[in-house]
């Protein structure tokens, strides 16, 4: 174990838009705008995007598809957030112009959204769950090791992923200006705006209920593990 996150120098957003026709975009600026030369290789497998949450009729839509724009830019750690954004936008504005989908590479998974929408953390990243085993995907987006917790049974499994939510939003909001390695507190309010809960900025008691937590990184496993010393069902979630 290491007592402090590894920190790569830039990491790049790359979403993928698909159209039904050839779009004549080729963009410099806030983001970069390109087709690809090879359509056929840009796509990541059915089977990893239907275990990211993928439907039938998502894959149905991409065989229509045939065409693929990549909207992409490097940044360094501390803009990593914005460009995402700027990034996301340029993607879903495009595909909502000529019919297209989107697929976020980082996870991957299609997109379905609001290009002005400001997505919260749980939009980031997908959960994977194997026995007690949780790991999000999607958080190497901001230079970030993915989120791992082997606590949970299945009864509870969801408020672990809540709070695994809270912990993202922090790690987010604080990277990489402050290094996680170590404890930390999580609150609902951290949950709740994890979730994108436009409610949590009042005085509501129960958004300060919490949960202590310890953050370790696993260099062999480039894996932020996050073990909970507080039972989420009593301290958050209790009547």
């Amino acid at each position: 174990m290491t007592h402090e996150l590894p920190r790569t120098p830039d990491v790049r957003a790359i979403y993928l838009v698909l159209t039904a026709s050839a779009l004549d975009l080729d963009e410099s600026g806030e983001v970069d705008v390109r087709p690809f030369a090879d359509d056929s290789r840009a796509l990541p497998p059915p089977d990893l995007l239907v275990a990211r949450g993928s439907t039938v009729d998502d894959l149905e839509g991409l065989a229509d598809r045939p065409h693929v724009l990549a909207v992409t830019k490097a940044s360094g750690l501390a803009e990593a957030h914005d460009v995402e954004c700027a990034a996301r936008s340029r993607a879903l504005r495009i595909a909502a112009e000529h019919d297209g989908i989107v697929i976020d590479t980082a996870v991957p998974w299609i997109l379905h959204g609001d290009a002005s929408h400001s997505p919260a953390a749980h939009e980031w990243f997908a959960f994977s769950h194997t026995g007690t085993s949780i790991r999000t995907h999607g958080l190497a987006r901001f230079g970030l090791p993915e989120l791992g917790n082997d606590q949970a049974d299945a009864e509870r499994l969801p408020m672990y992923d809540a709070v695994l939510v809270g912990v993202a939003q922090r790690l987010i909001e604080e990277w990489p200006a402050n290094d996680p390695i170590g404890p930390a507190t999580i609150t609902l309010r951290d949950i709740a705006r994890g979730y994108g809960d436009a409610f949590t900025e009042g005085d509501d008691p129960t958004l300060t209920r919490s949960v202590d937590v310890s953050l370790r990184y696993d260099r062999g496993n480039r894996l932020l593990e996050a073990a909970l010393h507080d039972d989420p069902a009593v301290e958050l979630f209790g009547g």
